[in-house]
């Protein structure tokens, strides 16, 4: 089963506040997620001693310059948890770390899921 860690915005997707991620994935890689598929959730990568803290099904999959990212992807992706909760974003403030993420010019697989709480 394949694994997609959470890392920073685990409080989020843990919160059933976080139902976006984006990743630079090569396609190839991307190529192997499919909608309806159930992955891991992980806090952290397995290799650095994550653990799993859910699952998540794959809702959506598609590729975009981040530039093009919805104002609602702050909610999706956990920025308004985040926010809400006082938590930084590599050290900045969530809206701070949201603009600037969207100024860039690179894509991303958007990986849209339903969260899947372990018990």
């Amino acid at each position: 089963m394949m694994i997609i860690s959470f890392a920073w915005t685990t409080e989020a997707f843990l919160s059933n506040r976080k139902t976006r991620t984006r990743r630079e994935w090569p396609d190839d890689y991307a190529a192997k997620f499919k909608v309806g598929d159930t992955v891991q959730a992980y806090d952290k990568q397995p290799r650095f001693h994550g653990k799993r803290i859910g699952y998540a099904v794959i809702k959506g999959l598609k590729k975009e310059s981040i530039s093009e990212m919805p104002d609602e992807d702050f909610e999706r992706e956990g920025f308004a948890f985040m926010q809400e909760h006082g938590l930084k974003i590599f050290g900045k403030e969530p809206r701070k770390a949201f603009d600037d993420w969207r100024a860039q010019q690179r894509e991303y697989w958007v990986v849209d899921f339903q969260p899947q709480l372990q018990k």
